[in-house]
């Protein structure tokens, strides 16, 4: 009996059913057939990039910009690669709405999507549609799959055509902190950012190539609004206020709440000794009054043009202590002290003075010489005493990134860097 149950089939077999292995042959052979179309695919796209660089390299835009399109039809741009390569042909080829046309089909915050809207912005401000071009950056910058900081920072040259040289060093130091955060503060990038900032935070801007770069601007683009303001804070720095003024009604009309017409016409009301003007622009950026700098400077000027020298002389004094390097401040609270007849006062002041301008001095040098690292520790210590909180902070980091064993050093970055603002 055992040996018949034995003997019994069981209904299971170790053998796969022939249909079974087919089936698996199948799936093997799609798979490696597959593949292999994946990487013939992939060879053949390599074969046409290179081959159209080639043509680009050699001059062959025209080539290159059918290549590219056909490409495009038959291949997803998933970085933004051929689209941004495309416009750069046809603005070779001097075709500047196909240049448009490709840049603006980049999709936002893929890999070449900021060049992309750069190279719009660049088209735009060498056409003298500076409005056009800033609006463009602005509204790229919005969009959460941007870098805005990397954007933004690309609108600097336009802000420092327009005389907006605040919100130039701001974009910087967004930039800047950044790059920081990422841990790149003492990286090539951040440092040009931070020798760019130091330019413009003391007046080192020529005012020649400005003056060239607006009246191109305003021959290719008369009606542009932004043109108007950068001449208008042109004319300011000029000394040309009827001018100024011409331009910034003009500019207001246009923009009756722009944060930046409204600095440019309290800058004007104050060289002109206009309290109402200078009354009525604080009206529209409150903003500015919360910087403690700008707060105390605008405050000893209203006090001093109202006859109350008490009250200027106090606010002088908050504002050396809030920006020591403001030589003007120091010369006004030395004729104050003249006039009070209190030359003793006077004499300290005039001391502390020729102090911040020996500072300056040596601060200037150095950042002439262009060796950012190697003085990093002497131009953090002079920034510092400057009151230059931002830059002393960046040398600083720089300093910190070469000397990395230097405890000194890095405890007063800490102790920047847990200060307020």
């Amino acid at each position: 009996m055992a040996a018949t149950t034995a003997a019994e089939p069981s209904g299971r077999t170790d053998k796969p059913p022939r249909w079974r292995a087919l089936g698996v042959g199948l799936l093997v052979g799609a798979g490696l057939i597959f593949a292999g179309w994946i990487w013939w695919s992939d060879r053949r796209y390599k074969d046409a990039t290179l081959e159209i660089e080639d043509q680009m390299a050699r001059g062959r835009y025209s080539a290159a910009c059918r290549n590219l399109e056909a490409l495009l039809v038959r291949k997803a741009d998933v970085n933004g690669r051929l689209r941004y390569l495309l416009g750069w042909c046809e603005l070779a080829r001097g075709h500047i709405e196909a240049t448009e046309k490709a840049w603006a089909s980049v999709v936002p915050g893929t890999e070449f999507s900021e060049r992309a809207i750069l190279g719009r912005m660049r088209l735009l401000q060498e056409d003298g549609r500076l409005a056009k071009a800033e609006r463009l950056v602005s509204e790229a910058a919005r969009d959460q799959r941007n870098n805005r900081t990397s954007l933004m920072v690309g609108l600097v040259p336009i802000m420092i055509d327009l005389g907006r040289l605040d919100e130039a060093t701001e974009l910087i130091e967004d930039r800047w902190e950044y790059l920081n955060a990422l841990g790149q503060g003492a990286l090539d990038p951040a440092i040009k950012l931070l020798l760019r900032h130091v330019e413009l935070t003391t007046g080192a801007v020529a005012i020649d190539a400005v003056r060239t770069s607006l009246d191109e601007a305003t021959k290719l683009a008369p009606d542009d609004d932004r043109v108007w303001l950068g001449r208008a804070n042109l004319a300011i720095r000029t000394g040309d206020m009827r001018d100024a003024e011409r331009w910034l009604d003009q500019c207001e009309k246009k923009r009756p709440d722009d944060r930046a017409v409204w600095r440019a016409r309290l800058e004007w009301a104050m060289a002109t000794d206009r309290i109402d003007a200078v009354e009525r622009a604080m009206t529209h950026m409150p903003d500015v009054a919360s910087l403690s700098a700008d707060r105390h400077r605008i405050n000893a000027w209203l006090a001093g043009h109202r006859g109350d020298f008490a009250t200027e002389r106090s606010e002088l004094e908050l504002l050396i202590a809030a920006d020591p390097g403001d030589l003007s401040a120091f010369d006004r609270l030395i004729d104050l002290h003249k006039k009070g007849s209190q030359p003793a006062l006077a004499a300290e002041v005039l001391q502390n003075r020729n102090a911040v301008r020996e500072l300056l001095g040596r601060y200037m040098m150095l950042h002439g010489r262009k060796q950012p690292i190697r003085d990093a520790e002497e131009l953090a210590r002079i920034a510092e005493q400057l009151g230059r909180g931002f830059e002393a902070r960046g040398f600083l980091t720089i300093a910190v990134f070469q000397e990395p064993g230097r405890k000194d050093l890095r405890e007063k970055l800490r102790t920047f860097a847990a200060a307020p603002g």
